[in-house]
């Protein structure tokens, strides 16, 4: 006897690349025997030989055997179509909007230009007639130059939105065709034969593996100077593209990677040296025709993208809208509870989560922990100018945190300040994170070439040519308070055997001195202190030899 089973999705492990889907139902069996429970409207998506049956019922109950086919229907499912004309109408309104707030943009630059002129013949007019100072035009030109700037930047972000929207709502308008004029807009129906000793209620659970789902991690981080921590707030982004709405579902985020398990051998294949053998000259054959050229190339064209890695770029193409992380809510964060399953981490997101198939990221709370952390400054002027504020954390969140995007915030009297993004590597427990928080004017650094003389050498110093070079770093600290400061500067490195450098002086010694050159002062500054670091050296080069890479 074939029996309908509804069984909606209770529970969801999402991993990198994939899920793996819970549904659970129950139905009653008035007769002893053997019986086929049916569980319709399952995605095509599910991958091959996944699918599960497990039950719990009277004594003597057995599960036979599990089978998956095709159910015919004749329209794609509705709720589907209506979830994605939803989309798509949503996705043009907010280009409409981009587009108005573009025309306010290119109002505010010609208000801005005509501004500009007006004020530059009055201020013209006023410094030949004494009523007016050169400053006075200095002002405005700084004043136009910095709008200037700031409406070309709200262009650009304007502009790649635009974008973004754009291609996303042909994505989507492609989809809905596809759907609406799909021949087989069919789904899978799992049978799973079942074997009663006793009637009774039989409580059904089917799991399979699903594509087009991913989460992956996003953290912001908010630094407080004054209470030396770093309060690390941990999220995930979740994309689901099943064609099943997860709803109210117990939702786990796994770091176990199922494609990632491989044999390895017990031992590497040995590592060969040899005389490197140059390759036989090739025969000089006869231009071929065009026709047999384009079916030479057309047989070895490359293949085209497996399902699989078509489904990963959909999956992560998604990004989150900027403006929702400089928003700061004073809020407590919702704390999933961390597993341990075998050498990978799981995440029990608490409550029943709502995660419907649109392939937008919806994010999840995951903790948040209170990281102790110091700070120090960090000056590199050959690389970009200033001091830099470092605060270095210790990862006291009791895991490991996954690699994932990194949204630093200053914690101030007045409320968070953004200072940027970057990259948050895997960092192991117990392991460093550090921040950068932006250039203190408070601390300064100048960079300056103080010698440079040439001695381009003679018959008597066998013609080589000797050039002197001195550099000078003079540090401040301006704060009211003593910093720790961490120059780091270079020495040139030969990398021709008649090219020589000779270090006559470096004052005071560095810190540390790699075998690249590259050198580190570990300086503490007191308030108001000046400190000034020098080197001398010398490069020496055959006075015919051309070198490169010197000032």
């Amino acid at each position: 006897m074939e029996l309908p089973v509804e069984a909606a999705i209770e529970a969801v492990t999402v991993y990198s690349e994939r899920a793996l889907i819970v549904r659970r139902g129950s139905v009653t069996i008035e007769s002893p025997g053997e019986h086929t429970l049916k569980i319709g409207g399952l995605p095509q998506t599910i991958q091959p030989n996944s699918l599960r049956a497990n039950g719990r019922g009277p004594a003597g109950t057995r599960i036979l055997g599990i089978e998956q086919e095709t159910e015919i229907h004749a329209e794609p499912p509705v709720e589907e179509l209506q979830r994605l004309s939803q989309e798509i109408t949503r996705l043009r309104r907010e280009i409409e909007l981009t587009g108005e707030q573009q025309q306010i943009i290119e109002e505010q630059r010609e208000w801005l230009r005509t501004l500009g002129e007006q004020s530059a013949r009055r201020i013209a007019n006023g410094i030949a007639g004494s009523t007016a100072k050169p400053e006075d035009a200095s002002a405005v030109f700084t004043f136009a130059g910095d709008e200037a700037q700031r409406l070309a930047r709200a262009k650009l972000e304007l502009d790649t939105r635009r974008e973004e929207l754009q291609k996303e709502l042909e994505a989507r308008g492609r989809e809905h065709r596809e759907l609406s004029a799909s021949a087989k807009p069919d789904r899978l129906a799992a049978s799973v034969r079942v074997e009663m000793a006793t009637p009774g209620k039989l409580d059904i659970e089917l799991s399979y593996l699903i594509s087009g789902a991913s989460w992956r991690p996003r953290y912001d981080a908010r630094v407080d100077v004054a209470a030396s921590q770093v309060r690390l707030t941990q999220q995930a982004l979740v994309t689901q593209r099943t064609g099943e709405d997860w709803q109210q579902v117990a939702l786990s985020l796994s770091t176990a990677r199922p494609n990632a398990a491989v044999t390895l051998p017990d031992e590497p294949d040995p590592w060969y040296v040899d005389v490197f053998a140059p390759p036989p000259p090739q025969p000089i054959v006869a231009r071929a025709p065009a026709q047999a050229m384009k079916m030479h190339a057309a047989t070895f064209a490359a293949p085209a993208a497996a399902p699989e890695e078509r489904e990963r770029g959909i999956t992560f193409g998604a990004t989150v809208n900027g403006d929702q992380l400089v928003e700061a809510v004073e809020a407590e964060i919702a704390t999933a509870p961390v597993e341990r399953s075998g050498a990978a981490q799981v995440f029990r997101v608490p409550g029943g989560v709502d995660v419907p198939s649109d392939g937008t990221p919806h994010t999840l709370g995951l903790g948040e922990s209170g990281l102790p952390c110091r700070f120090d400054y960090v000056a590199a002027p050959i690389i970009a100018a200033g001091a830099h504020l470092r605060a270095t954390a210790t990862n006291t969140t009791g895991g490991v945190l996954l690699p994932g995007s990194l949204h630093v915030f200053h914690a101030g009297a007045d409320g968070d300040e953004y200072v940027g993004a970057t990259m948050l590597d895997s960092t192991a427990e117990g392991a460093e994170i550090k921040l950068y928080l932006g250039v203190d004017d408070n601390v300064t650094v100048k960079r300056e070439l103080i010698e440079r003389d040439t001695d381009k050498g003679s018959l008597l110093q066998s013609g080589i040519r000797r050039i002197t070079f001195g550099y000078r770093v003079t540090l401040a600290n301006r704060t009211e308070t003593a910093q720790r400061v961490v120059l780091k500067d270079r020495l040139p490195v030969p990398r021709h055997e008649r090219i020589k450098l000779k270090v006559l002086d470096i004052r005071p010694q560095p810190s540390a001195r790699t075998r690249l050159e590259q050198l580190t002062w570990e300086l503490q500054l007191a308030p108001g202190q000046e400190q000034r670091v020098e080197w001398r050296f010398v490069v020496e080069a055959p006075a015919d030899m051309a070198l490169t890479g010197l000032p």
